[in-house]
């Protein structure tokens, strides 16, 4: 009967096999022990060993092989984005799960892309160019990746707009300056 608890009027009171109350050195030291132990177990539970060693479920597998493979498609999806960006992407964002098993999965993930208009309209062309190709670069693109796609299409037309306003006006500037010469 080791461990045998009695309340008191001063709270409790542990006693050993014999029935007599154990010494304040002995309630010390199995109350050391017993927190050394209950901090160990807390450091094994967090530890990827302590998970490893939890039994799960058949359903907990299975949930566990489900967050694996989503993991694995959000981060190839946005890999292919970030390798086709080149230096117009600004970093991986991933938004994550844990899992039965304690690990974090990969559940969602966007990069993030400098889609703002270059210096010159030329330049904003080659960068909506390269701003599509990355957001329909994975083998599934999303509906906000196919958006993106469109937006930056858009930046395109409108940046050859402004080259064929920019000829247009250089072009009656020319002829006004050679009806002007022709005047003289």
């Amino acid at each position: 009967m080791i461990g045998n608890i009695f309340s008191s009027q001063k709270g409790m009171l542990e006693v050993n096999e014999s029935g007599k109350a154990l010494s304040l050195e002995e309630n010390l030291e199995k109350n050391a022990s017993l927190q050394e132990k209950n901090e160990e177990a807390y450091e094994l539970s967090l530890s990827e060993e302590g998970w490893a060693a939890l039994e799960l479920s058949e359903e907990d597998k299975r949930k566990v092989e489900e967050m694996k493979r989503i993991d694995q498609k959000v981060r190839t999806h946005e890999q292919a984005h970030l390798s086709a960006a080149g230096g117009y992407a600004r970093g991986v964002n991933y938004d994550y799960v844990t899992g039965p098993d304690g690990k974090r999965y990969a559940n969602s993930g966007h990069v993030n892309l400098d889609v703002s208009p270059e210096s010159t309209p030329e330049a904003t062309i080659r960068k909506a160019n390269v701003i599509k190709k990355a957001a329909l670069a994975p083998a599934d693109p999303s509906p906000a990746d196919k958006q993106i796609a469109a937006n930056a299409t858009k930046m395109a037309m409108e940046a050859q707009r402004q080259i064929a306003e920019e000829a247009a006006t250089a072009a009656t500037d020319a002829t006004a300056t050679a009806d002007m010469r022709e005047d003289r």
